[in-house]
């Protein structure tokens, strides 16, 4: 398979709906405890390290191996298991919202009768859709490697954090792409970590980012949704 599905669903113009989430950084921000590149590099690793190598990529993985036995309900099961496992809300809806409009802007080009019957149930509000869920599903739909999606998952991550940070903090341009590019081995211990833990040893250990993406809404001025 080429790089270019890849780029494709790694963009950040794919219109997934992300731009308008920062995760809980619009906290972080305001209370002046990230105002730097470098504090903003060592967030961004704390999140692949505790929440997207052994929570999200886990069950992007074990979506990918459902999708490609064509198991459904398995698929459905992971959306819910992963949904409980988000237990703040911002975070969750956020995972929904982008998941949802990732799947169906994706089978706008992908012909998949299994991508039909996963966005119907997401429509249908019979299951969250979430993003690593339908990442998975889409990645394998594509012919793209697992360890590829994961690679995505990870840069998407890192990348949209980014972008918000350049409006936030404020950030440069180029001072943003050097904290991409610092990041790229952080990436791939993540995407390693994601290929290699257990769906029973899935987790996520980040109380700050939690609590910032918690007290989010009540902020005074907000540029962001989460």
């Amino acid at each position: 398979m080429s790089a270019y599905r890849l780029l494709q669903i790694s963009d950040s113009a794919f219109p997934r709906g992300a731009f308008a989430h920062s995760y809980g950084l619009e906290t972080y921000v305001t209370e002046g405890r990230i105002a730097s590149a470098a504090e903003l590099e060592e967030f961004i690793a704390s999140v692949l390290r505790h929440g997207v190598a052994t929570l999200d990529g886990v069950y992007l993985r074990e979506a990918f191996l459902a999708k490609g036995e064509d198991d459904l309900p398995k698929v459905l099961a992971l959306d819910a298991a992963y949904d409980a496992a988000r237990p703040v809300k911002p975070l969750r809806d956020a995972s929904r919202s982008v998941g949802r409009q990732f799947l169906r802007t994706a089978r706008g080009f992908i012909q998949d009768a299994f991508l039909d019957e996963l966005e119907e149930e997401a429509r249908s509000e019979r299951t969250s859709g979430h993003y690593p869920i339908t990442l998975g599903c889409v990645a394998e739909s594509l012919g793209l490697a697992c360890e590829e999606a994961l690679e995505s998952l990870c840069y998407g991550a890192v990348s949209g954090l980014v972008s918000a940070a350049v409006r936030l903090v404020p950030l440069g341009q180029t001072e943003g792409q050097r904290v991409i590019s610092n990041l790229e081995d952080a990436v791939r211990e993540a995407a390693g970590t994601a290929a290699a833990l257990s769906l029973e040893d899935a987790h996520s250990w980040g109380p700050g980012h939690e609590i910032r993406a918690m007290t989010h809404r009540r902020l005074h001025t907000r540029l962001f949704v989460s």
